[in-house]
């Protein structure tokens, strides 16, 4: 049994049909799908389908860093650093493979387990 109520089957419904015919390139004239550097592929063909970049922000949105959260709620800091601060960031960040707001947010949780 489904979890989805009748209207939520419905749309998947409609949907899946939709995504299954030739209405699903109408308007994607200009998308091509190419090899490229990062996620700017995908991007141009999503912006293509929803009709603007914002409404890829919108549908995206952003992964959460707490459980139980929704996507997009966890509070930013925007902190600035002198340069020679942020190139040692920047060089631990690809030593261990990760990325400098990694770091950054497991040096303050140590911190602050110690203070």
């Amino acid at each position: 049994m489904s979890d989805m109520s009748k209207e939520e089957q419905a749309r998947f419904a409609q949907l899946s049909d939709w995504a299954e015919s030739d209405a699903v390139f109408d308007g994607m004239t200009h998308a091509t799908v190419q090899h490229g550097d990062g996620d700017s592929p995908g991007r141009a063909l999503l912006a293509a389908a929803l009709g603007s970049e914002s409404a890829v922000d919108r549908a995206l949105g952003r992964p959460t860093l707490d459980q139980g959260r929704p996507s997009g709620v966890s509070p930013v800091r925007h902190v600035r650093l002198p340069v020679e601060l942020d190139e040692a960031l920047k060089a631990r960040a690809a030593a261990e493979h990760a990325k400098p707001s990694e770091i950054v947010r497991a040096a303050l949780v140590a911190y602050l387990k110690a203070s």
